[in-house]
């Protein structure tokens, strides 16, 4: 029998932390880069982390939730490939399709205009970085990570195995395959950010490195960030990461409740945020309203947009509803 696992308070609001810097990631009302400054300042941060902070984020719940004493609880490989099958690729083929009907609908507000052919939606599937919801590919490369549960436990069984395993993705990380096919090139370019979720999780590193030195983690974490900005691009990205991590056992000590509001809908909000906020780019283009306001206005919609209909849906308790948006059954 499958037993609910505790949530880690600081884990959460690590969560809502990386999906807001996703939602201000894809808040930009033009092109990236052709912004105001501060606009620019903030995708340039968003982008420096926030992706492998997810792909961390996931590997440590993947570690607690179904590698660690996951047998006995219930997951197999099999029971894990059917619950992630019908977590992610499930909501993954309906956002898909309601991004091709919308690009297919309004085809002069989109930037990347598709057509309808059993050619183009196959290729959509088979290279998910280059469908009409390009935003697709961390979901399918999460399911790729999830396929793999037999590979990371086994190599999460001693320290030796811990090592080897990281020297290989390290190499994999640097020296991969440019393929796109099923999102071979996007797991080759993040696993290393995946498995050091799990073994962080598996070691207990980040309560037992940072439980009483929070602030000096978080000033040479900020110090060693702003040095890789400048010099080393994966650099700036483990001190966000780090960063990130030490805000938020900081906040959990200050402020338990920081993005109570949406931390628990992270999911939802990747899943659906792109298209309030396409709303508010396309009402920007033919409404006369100034840049920073609209900007402010796609960042709410991304969050609050996802979170209002997640909510309304769990009050209706349509089974199918919930699994399309990949909502839990209650």
């Amino acid at each position: 029998m499958k037993k609910k696992t505790k949530k880690i308070s600081w884990l959460r609001i690590l969560q809502g932390w990386a999906m807001l810097w996703v939602v201000i990631g894809h808040a930009c009302l033009g092109k990236p880069g052709e912004g105001p400054g501060w606009e620019n300042a903030l995708y340039g941060f968003a982008y420096s982390f926030h992706m492998p902070l997810f792909m961390m984020i996931s590997g440590y719940l993947f570690h607690i939730t179904r590698l660690k004493d996951g047998e006995r609880r219930g997951w197999t490989w099999k029971a894990i490939a059917r619950d992630k099958a019908k977590r992610l690729l499930l909501p993954g083929l309906v956002f898909s399709i309601v991004a091709l009907a919308s690009k297919i609908a309004l085809p002069g507000e989109m930037d990347r205009r598709v057509g309808l052919s059993l050619s183009e939606i196959l290729h959509a599937y088979l290279y998910p970085y280059d469908n009409p919801f390009r935003e697709l590919w961390f979901i399918f490369t999460l399911f790729g990570f999830f396929l793999l549960a037999p590979v990371w436990k086994r190599s999460l069984s001693n320290a030796k195995a811990m090592c080897v395993t990281m020297c290989v993705l390290i190499v994999l990380h640097y020296f991969h395959p440019q393929t796109e096919f099923l999102c071979i090139h996007e797991m080759s370019v993040h696993c290393i950010w995946f498995y050091l979720g799990l073994v962080l999780s598996k070691e207990d590193y980040v309560n037992r490195a940072l439980a009483g030195n929070l602030l000096r983690m978080l000033a040479i974490s900020a110090t060693i960030y702003f040095i890789g900005r400048y010099s080393h691009t994966d650099i700036a990205t483990l001190a966000g990461i780090s960063l990130s991590v030490s805000l938020a056992m900081i906040a959990d000590r200050q402020i338990p409740k920081l993005f109570f509001s949406f931390r628990d809908y992270t999911y939802q909000i990747f899943l659906m945020g792109i298209f309030a906020q396409t709303v508010v780019k396309i009402m920007y283009r033919h409404v006369s309203v100034g840049y920073p306001y609209a900007y402010l206005l796609s960042i709410l919609a991304g969050i609050y947009v996802p979170v209002a209909v997640s909510r309304l849906l769990e009050r209706i308790n349509n089974r199918h509803f919930l699994i399309c948006m990949g909502l839990k059954e209650k």
